[in-house]
């Protein structure tokens, strides 16, 4: 059934993977087992909606991330390995503690909680325009045992409420894929994962950049920094759109695949 509907690589993977998440062991020790009735009508069932492009990770709630254990569903992305590498570079380069920190469009709320998990003196605050990813996000939070401040914003309205604190650092992942990039897409991302969390108008690619960028030209502290996940296409642009803002040390990071992907600005 798998290897009709993908090659034989990774057929043989999401079949491994399967089973480990089915059986919530390594495949290791589960290889050899008989299955009964009702475990091949369970995994027949699976493997149909897989064949469809239905992701794995909502199929079991449960995506991994950073070292953690994430419920995901359809409100939410499910979390990429290159947004581990985000979060990998702001622990990286900051080591203080007590630092104030702002997740904008946090969704399942995997940024926010591994930094707060590896920052535990961290003050994080996260936002969404979403009810549900919110609730999402504060699931995790309570299974990753963090405590995390999640609030409803749309970031694209002109008015904030004046009473948020300001930040030390702001980041965010925000929608970035125009919607003439969709051939370059998985089927189970287009089909299935929330596509207000993905993408962005054509006439705009950097819509959101645009407006994180204001936002945070007004709620950093000073010398504070900014975070975000690029599309590798226009990641240029942005880093030009920043510095026309005015911020400073605008530096663009490859991901492990070679991708422009990260970018993190400095306020005066």
């Amino acid at each position: 059934m798998l290897e009709d509907a993908f090659d034989f690589r990774e057929a043989e993977n999401i079949f491994k993977y399967t089973l480990e998440d089915f059986f919530k062991k390594k495949f290791f020790y589960i290889h050899d087992l008989l299955l009964n009735d009702e475990e091949i009508e369970a995994l027949n069932y699976i493997f149909e909606k897989v064949c469809n492009h239905y992701p794995l990770q909502y199929i079991f709630n449960n995506a991994d991330f950073y070292g953690l254990s994430f419920y995901v569903d359809e409100n939410v992305l499910i979390p990429r390995p290159e947004t581990e590498e985000l979060v990998h570079l702001i622990l990286s380069e900051n080591k203080q503690d007590n630092l104030k920190l702002l997740d904008i469009g946090t969704g399942s709320g995997c940024i926010a909680i591994a930094l707060k998990k590896n920052r535990p003196t961290w003050n994080v605050l996260a936002m969404d325009i979403s009810e549900d990813a919110l609730e999402v996000a504060n699931k995790n939070a309570t299974q990753n045992n963090v405590e995390i401040n999640f609030i409803k914003q749309d970031i694209l309205i002109s008015h904030i409420p004046s009473l948020l604190p300001t930040f030390d650092i702001i980041v965010s992942n925000p929608p970035y894929i125009p919607f003439n990039e969709q051939e370059k897409m998985s089927l189970s991302t287009i089909q299935h994962e929330p596509s207000k969390a993905l993408f962005v108008p054509n006439e705009n690619p950097l819509l959101f950049y645009d407006k994180i960028a204001d936002f945070a030209l007004q709620y950093l502290n000073p010398k504070g920094k900014l975070y975000v996940e690029l599309n590798e296409y226009n990641a240029e642009e942005v880093k030009k759109l920043l510095e026309q803002k005015g911020f400073i040390d605008v530096v663009i990071y490859n991901d492990l695949a070679d991708k422009k992907r990260m970018l993190s600005a400095k306020i005066f």
